[in-house]
Formats: structure tokens, C-alpha cells, sequence
């Protein structure tokens, strides 16, 4: 008898993971139906599922390859040139920055 823990039904929960089982079930119930009444044959589905795990494969790969240039895009105001230039003035003078005054 299998005891089933609590954090594996939470992770059965999570939204993600329902999206993830639900989609497997219902795209093995549409190659099953493909198959079995419409006579489709097996050949074309082992050529369908090498195709979408190539096709998932270079989107993946590509993702790769653009993460770099989206992380330089969506720096954070404080890298910003201006900013370092203007903290490079401040610890050069000698100067606090001033207080913010709280109401």
C-alpha cells in the first residue's frame, strides 16, 4: 500500500502541474482517437512526435540564445551608466547623499 505524502499532493495542486497532466491526457486521447478510428498510422505519429520534440528542442535553444540580450535590456535603473556616474562623483567629493526627510 503506497502512502502518499502531503507535499506530493500539494505539488498535484499547483496549477502548472494540473495544466501539465491534463494536457498530456488529453493530446494521448486525440493520437489514440487519430489511430484507432480515423486509421492513421503509427508511422505518421512517431514522425509527428520526433518533429515536435525537434520543434521544442530549438525553441529551447533559442531561449538560450536570447536570454542574454533580455537580461541586458531589462537591467535594473541603478546599473544604468548615469547612475554609476553620478555615485562615482558622490564617493569622489566626499559628499553624504542627503536624508530623506519622513513626514
Amino acid at each position: 500500500m503506497a502512502i502518499i505524502s502531503v507535499t506530493s499532493v500539494r505539488t498535484i495542486s499547483e496549477g502548472r502541474i494540473k495544466r501539465f497532466l491534463s494536457s498530456l491526457f488529453f493530446s494521448v486521447a486525440f493520437i489514440w482517437v487519430a489511430v484507432v478510428f480515423f486509421e492513421v498510422d503509427t508511422e505518421v505519429v512517431y514522425v509527428l512526435f520526433v518533429l515536435s520534440l525537434m520543434m521544442v528542442g530549438g525553441a529551447m535553444a533559442a531561449g538560450l540564445m536570447i536570454s542574454p540580450m533580455i537580461k541586458r535590456v531589462r537591467r535594473r535603473k541603478t546599473e544604468h551608466l548615469l547612475t554609476q556616474l553620478h555615485r562615482s562623483s558622490q564617493n569622489s567629493s566626499g559628499e553624504n547623499p542627503p536624508a530623506e526627510i519622513k513626514d
